[in-house]
């Protein structure tokens, strides 16, 4: 039973989680483009429902990694699940960080639901980034401390990873019949789009470098590792990814821009794309996060 956790529903929540977490990121890095008094009602509804489904399935995603989790750590049973969650819950370090995720989920719902309290967004941030820390501090980072400098830097890889992720399949969720819209709005949403993307690829790929040189630099042997071949595959995705964003970039969004009839079209196609290719990074990192490093 551990090792069913382990190997497969570890990973599998993990991802979940990390698909979740990229909806709530990618509507807060796109909301300076995303106001009310620009959306029509039907998208401003939709926003609002993405938001709350989004928050919902970290919860869910939460507790099932938790579960999983709990089992992998202990081989539990599933008559002896209640007490070992209980026991994982108050007398571990993985279990603070779940306490601390949790909070951060009940910050994120309440700033979803309650649509009126002050500073609703700047609330919504800071649940995104404690989440992120409890995320960053059941991962192999934490080998350092579960509140270290790498576990920081880990933070940063996880918020770029999901602004980058969320952002694009935020836009995508919200495009499909953006060929209608003014052209002020749908520019300002592709511009949006890619500068978040571009900080974000800044962020993912310096905290990225950092977290393999901490990971391997003891390794006598790393081509011997699982991880590092899922690490591989990991940096091909994101390399596809790139490029995809680069030709949408340099290529789509001028034609978006001159409001040629192609241009909408053809940059949502390729955003498709690139959405696939980056959940297949979420799925990836999922799995190295509960996989042992090379050693």
């Amino acid at each position: 039973m551990g090792a069913v956790a382990a190997n497969w529903l570890q990973p599998l929540f993990a991802a979940v989680t990390n698909a979740a977490l990229a909806i709530a990121v990618g509507i807060a890095v796109l909301r300076p483009v995303l106001q009310p008094a620009a959306l029509s009602v039907a998208m401003l509804k939709r926003l609002t429902a993405i938001g709350r489904w989004a928050c919902g399935l970290i919860g869910i995603a939460l507790a099932a990694y938790w579960c999983a989790s709990t089992i992998a750590m202990t081989d539990s049973q599933i008559t002896d699940l209640p007490a070992s969650l209980w026991l994982v819950l108050t007398q571990s370090h993985f279990g603070s960080m779940v306490w601390l995720a949790f909070a951060a989920w009940v910050l994120l719902t309440i700033t979803t639901i309650a649509v009126k309290i002050p500073a609703r967004h700047n609330l919504f941030v800071l649940g995104l980034i404690v989440f992120s820390l409890a995320r960053a501090a059941t991962g192999h980072a934490a080998d350092d401390g579960f509140f270290s400098f790498s576990v920081f830097i880990h933070t940063a890889h996880i918020l770029g990873a999901t602004a980058w992720a969320g952002s694009v399949l935020l836009c995508v969720l919200l495009s499909g019949d953006w060929e209608l819209w003014p052209l002020t709005q749908r520019v300002a949403l592709a511009h949006r789009l890619s500068d978040v993307a571009t900080w974000a690829w800044v962020v993912v790929v310096g905290s990225g470098l950092f977290n393999v040189a901490r990971t391997l630099e003891n390794a006598s042997n790393i081509w011997a590792s699982d991880y590092t071949w899922i690490l591989l595959a990991k940096l091909c995705a994101v390399a596809i990814a790139s490029g995809l964003g680069l030709r949408n970039r340099w290529h789509w969004m001028i034609r978006l821009d001159r409001d040629e009839t192609k241009g909408a079209a053809g940059f949502r196609r390729v955003l498709i794309a690139e959405l696939i290719v980056l959940l297949i990074v979420l799925a990836f990192a999922a799995k190295l996060g509960t996989t042992m490093p090379a050693q």
